[in-house]
């Protein structure tokens, strides 16, 4: 016993050295004239090295994208439902899952084109817009026209969004079915009516690219698959037949990567619908999310309102948050994990984000508004010991990139 005493006192001191580091990181910083929370533990033994308010409650902004990849990866498993279908002897009727790799510009999905090419039957889209809300609760009214805020909807189409671009005055329009919709004006740059599909476009020799969203609904998403095959798709609100086939195609971590790595808020909404096709629950956000309040006891202590964060209405804690990423653990190897997370100095929204000791890594998932700043992850020392961290920077009166700052210090506390 007196041989193991000057080991524990050892990792004692060594413990409180790095907490006393992290509080001397957070007085220091500016965290503590805002709004904030912290919790940072210990992987394998849980053991609290630091805490600040970890219990209040904060805005998550895209922190929240942790909570939809959680639910989506014990959902979803490993494959994306990609349409669901019915067919008499005369009529292809099909609906929409939500899956947003149809036309994506990077994902390139093509299944249900595929489907609808080689049918000879009446093409029948049965969807109803009644079934989703294309904004979010909470969203800011005026992002309507920013990448950031696509639409959401039963069927997207091209990522929700239209590519344009001028180079030597020649202007490209993708999808081209919006090329009559697309006007020059006397601006410098480029925007979308609020109300309408029409797009103004400066007069310029050269304008790099730019997605702006379009209005989302079911006619919409017809008009834009009918411009492609050829073919006339109807469409007949109409719920979907019991006897009616999910199709499954292409892999889950082809949209958990863009969601975690590029914070993609188009795929975070679109993963709660690809969870209600296949438990065949329907829209619109609200009732999906209730329904897995109700699944899943984690959720209870959170006011989880989006699958993106992009909503203000949205309230997690700390502890919430860091109580996810141990699920995360638990659920997912460390290899793939790993890969889909964001990495320090190397991919993702953190890849300009690297720890002082160049031996020490963080994996996390950042999330900001215009005074917000949070991020939530598990660090790496020098030494090989793994943390789990979420640290939540709200409502300060400065930019987030000098909360971030602020964060950067916390985290080059545990070395």
């Amino acid at each position: 016993m007196k041989k193991i005493l000057p080991f524990l006192a050892l990792a004692c001191f060594t413990f409180s050295c790095t907490t006393q580091r992290v509080n001397y990181a957070f007085k220091k910083g500016g965290l503590k004239n805002q709004a904030s929370g912290i919790l940072i533990q210990e992987l394998l033994t849980k053991k609290v090295v630091y805490q600040h308010q970890a219990d209040q409650y904060f805005m998550p902004a895209s922190n929240a994208k942790l909570v939809t990849f959680l639910e989506a990866n014990r959902i979803l498993k490993d494959s994306i439902p990609a349409y669901r279908y019915y067919e008499t002897p005369d009529t292809l009727f099909f609906w929409g899952t939500g899956d947003p790799s149809l036309l994506h510009p990077q994902m390139k999905g093509d299944v249900l084109l595929k489907k609808l090419l080689s049918s000879s039957k009446v093409l029948v889209l049965a969807d109803s817009d009644e079934n989703v809300r294309p904004l979010g609760d909470g969203w800011a009214w005026d992002d309507y026209t920013d990448d950031y805020s696509a639409e959401i909807s039963l069927l997207p189409v091209y990522n929700n969004q239209v590519l344009i671009s001028i180079k030597d005055r020649k202007t490209t329009v993708e999808p081209v079915y919006f090329e009559p919709s697309t006007q020059v004006w006397n601006k410098s740059f480029a925007q979308r009516d609020r109300n309408t599909n029409r797009f103004q476009i400066p007069s310029v020799a050269n304008y790099a690219k730019v997605a702006l969203p379009f209005i989302t609904s079911s006619q919409q998403s017809a008009e834009l698959l009918s411009a492609l095959i050829k073919k006339t798709i109807h469409t007949i609100p109409k719920s979907f037949d019991a006897q009616s086939k999910l199709v499954y195609a292409g892999k889950i971590d082809s949209l958990f990567r863009p969601m975690l790595h590029d914070s993609d808020n188009q795929i975070a909404e679109q993963l709660l619908y690809l969870i209600a096709a296949n438990r065949n629950w329907v829209g619109p956000t609200a009732q999906i999310i209730n329904k897995l309040h109700k699944e899943d006891t984690l959720l209870a202590s959170l006011k989880w309102v989006d699958g993106s964060g992009l909503s203000r209405y949205n309230l997690m804690r700390p502890k919430d948050l860091v109580a996810t990423l141990f699920q995360l653990k638990n659920e997912i190897s460390e290899d793939r994990l790993f890969r889909l997370l964001p990495e320090s100095g190397k991919t993702g929204t953190i890849r300009k984000m690297k720890p002082l000791n160049p031996s020490s890594s963080f994996w996390a998932k950042s999330g900001s508004f215009g005074n917000t700043y949070n991020l939530s992850g598990y660090y790496k020392n020098a030494q090989g010991k793994m943390y789990v961290f979420s640290i939540m920077g709200n409502l300060g009166n400065r930019p987030a990139s000098a909360i971030k700052q602020d964060v950067m210090a916390i985290l080059n506390a545990l070395r």
